[in-house]
């Protein structure tokens, strides 16, 4: 456990100094919020780094490696100095600093704690292993092992990486940087953006309060500031929905016969329920051949898969601060048709960052943006300018989003298919569970802002961004309603990575937003019996939302066994000469050299070794290089090569039927693969039982290392 926290520890000092390379940036510009956007410094400078180490790597400019993210940290430092150069600004920058530090290390220690507390929950199952964790694990080690970029894919040799992997080379970044091997930093990977998420929910709901408490001059606001911040962050990154509350009721009406609030009958019904089903809801029905997914940060947090959806939450986080203080600070009485650089060249290049973590992002946030930009310039300055003005600054972005993305697109090939029109939909009550909770904490907020909106009286700046954030969630709950993206997957799942997609972002939106709509609301409903009602059923409504993670935490994680962040148990446990080859083949082998392992099909420990060394094999997961390349047909050939070549070593030189040329086709595998080490583990017998490593002698192969029944040769 103490070497477990060196690690913790150590990983929060590296983000700790990069993050404090963007303060100087970050305090200018957030200059408005309470506590100054102080998290977002984390953010920024992850972002910048990377993007910046990235640029080079694509332009053969700089290799990834330590020397380059240090240099790249020392430009960020001269940009510091460069701003604080002027003897006035390096004085604002103090007396900030002397006025701040408490609530900076108030956030510091928020975030240490979250990063602390998920990591000791990852403790209790820390392995790489289930679900999709070998493909982000992954991409992981193959940027870990590149010189230049993009990344090798690891599971279609001679090609690259053909997916949103920006936040997966963000924590390779900071996986060099630290020095600390992957299989630790996977886990303490899931535990940052956790922390990220829980903090920069707090710094975007508390800074709703502030902001309009100083815009109407209000005194005495700081602990509705605090407990609508903390209300807010509980919900973004810990809360789940009502289905909880749903299923179990259902389940007591079920066994009891009727409604029953004993303890006996709550423990019963509780016994039955599977956390999986909060986010599988929707369609799940047998008769119903329209299954859907509508999941939201706890599950992925706690499922642990480094996905780009989850990656990408401290970034859009980041967006949306940045648009909350950009419209608040802007003057509502400029009616200037010049574009609005301030906004269009930093929003342009946060939503490339955030197309390249997960494109799904750049419309969504771009949508929040058109509604923002619309109601903001609408109510200030009327319908004609609104539609100009944003849809002006909306192309500049579009614009700048397209150049700041063009390295990455140069080497990508977008995966869908085109738009469908929904011939399934959602019921009512369906999605009422789900996001019923948030509609009813924000009803009060939304309803007001509609009237005066279309009464043309005036909403305050902070209720604008409340409502926007509302308005973009509930559009993003309706569209799977209307459309869909198509793409590989079955009939049965049509809709159900576009409604994932969107509902996920939506699911952070409200939850940013139902706090801020309690405090509001004091304002709203003029009587008292009608306020405290409400303030019961939120109560409630929250507390409901709240149940999930103990079902869902105790669930996955057990918390009765700790094993530490050490990611490789499973290796330990099932295939412990696979581990042995594959530690030797991360000591011994520099660069990307191709290997051969045997082709498994997704969601098994098949390509384990190009998953834990990032070599890059012929073949890997086939269904995932299938979606990645947009058909069949090259995985499935692929596939075929590689059971050509074990079944070419499994073959008994003797029997009678035997075909010599068979070995000349193995090497021709190898050869048109450029193939320079070929594994002979645990999976390899486990589908090729017949395995001869006396046939490699034939096509030229020498063993260079053996753990028990594990070989690994090499061919020139």
């Amino acid at each position: 456990m103490i070497s477990d926290f060196n690690n913790i520890f150590w990983w929060w000092l590296v983000i700790f100094f990069l993050g404090s390379l963007s303060l100087p940036i970050i305090v200018s510009l957030f200059r408005n919020f309470w506590d100054r956007g102080y998290i977002f410094s984390k953010i920024l400078s992850l972002v910048v780094i990377t993007y910046l180490t990235f640029i080079y790597g694509v332009f053969k400019l700089l290799s990834f490696s330590n020397q380059t993210i240090i240099f790249t940290a020392i430009l960020l430092l001269i940009v510091d100095v460069y701003l604080l150069s002027k003897a006035s600004a390096f004085q604002i920058f103090k007396q900030i600093i002397s006025q701040k530090y408490k609530i900076f290390i108030f956030e510091e220690l928020l975030f240490f704690l979250i990063l602390l507390a998920w990591s000791y929950v990852r403790s209790f199952s820390p392995d790489i292993e289930g679900l999709e964790k070998f493909m982000d694990w992954g991409f992981i080690n193959s940027a870990l092992r590149t010189t230049y970029f993009p990344p090798k894919d690891m599971w279609f040799a001679n090609d690259y990486i053909n997916y949103y992997y920006f936040g997966h080379l963000i924590f390779a970044l900071l996986t060099k940087l630290s020095s600390i091997p992957s299989y630790i930093t996977y886990n303490l990977s899931i535990a940052t953006v956790a922390a990220l998420t829980f903090v920069s929910g707090f710094s975007i709901s508390s800074n709703l309060v502030h902001l309009h408490a100083t815009s109407k001059k209000i005194k005495n606001y700081a602990k509705s500031m605090i407990i609508v911040g903390l209300v807010s962050a509980l919900l973004l990154t810990f809360g789940g929905n009502m289905h909880t509350v749903y299923k179990i009721t259902k389940n007591i009406i079920e066994q009891q016969g009727h409604l029953s609030l004993s303890r006996q009958a709550i423990s019963d019904a509780a016994a039955s329920y599977w956390y999986p089903d909060a986010t599988r809801f929707i369609g799940f029905d047998p008769d119903v051949n329209d299954k859907t997914i509508h999941e939201f940060p706890l599950y992925s947090f706690v499922v642990a898969d480094l996905h780009g959806h989850m990656n990408d939450i401290p970034l859009v986080l980041f967006l949306v601060a940045f648009l909350i203080n950009h419209f608040y600070v802007i003057k509502s009485s400029s009616k200037s048709s010049s574009p609005d650089w301030k906004l269009i060249l930093p929003f342009g290049f946060f939503l490339s960052v955030a197309y390249m973590t997960n494109a799904w992002d750049f419309a969504v946030y771009g949508l929040l943006y058109g509604i923002i930009s619309l109601v903001y310039y609408y109510q200030n300055q009327g319908f004609i300018y609104s539609v100009i003005k944003t849809l002006i600054s909306g192309l500049l972005i579009v614009l700048f989003w397209y150049v700041f993305s063009l390295p990455f697109s140069l080497h990508f090939t977008p995966m869908a298919e085109g738009i469908r029109v929904s011939d399934g939909h959602s019921p009512f009550y369906q999605l009422a569970v789900l996001y019923g909770g948030f509609w009813f904490m924000a009803l009060p907020l939304f309803i007001r802002s509609i009237f005066r909106l279309f009464t043309r009286k005036q909403l305050a700046s902070t209720d604008i961004f409340a409502f926007a954030l509302l308005l973009t969630a509930t559009l993003l709950v309706i569209i799977p309603e209307l459309i869909y993206i198509k793409d590989i997957y079955i009939y049965e799942h049509r809709r159900a990575n576009t409604m994932f997609k969107l509902v996920y972002q939506a699911f952070i939106m409200y939850s940013l937003v139902s706090a801020y709509a309690l405090y509001r609301a004091d304002s709203f409903l003029k009587r008292r019996p009608l306020r405290l009602a409400y303030k019961i059923l939120f109560v409630f409504v929250f507390s409901s939302h709240m149940i999930y993670p103990y079902f869902a935490i105790k669930s996955y994680y057990g918390m009765k066994d700790y094993q530490g962040l050490y990611g490789l148990n499973f290796l330990q446990q099932q295939y412990p000469n696979n581990l042995e080859a594959i530690n030797w083949m991360n000591q011994n082998i520099s660069g990307q050299p191709n290997i051969i392992e045997a082709v498994g099909d997704s969601y098994t420990t098949f390509d384990q070794v190009s998953v834990a060394t990032g070599l890059p094999t012929i073949q890997g997961w086939v269904v995932h290089e299938w979606l990645w390349r947009g058909g069949y047909d090259q995985p499935a050939a692929r596939q075929a090569d590689v059971e050509l070549f074990y079944q070419a070593m499994s073959s008994d030189p003797k029997a009678k039927d035997f075909d010599p040329s068979i070995f000349a086709q193995a090497l021709a595998v190898l050869q048109k693969y450029n193939i320079k080490y070929i594994f002979i583990g645990s999976k390899e017998y486990e589908k090729y039982p017949d395995i001869n490593i006396q046939n490699l002698s034939e096509i030229g192969a020498k063993q260079v290392a053996s753990f028990g029944t594990t070989y690994i040769y090499q061919i020139d």
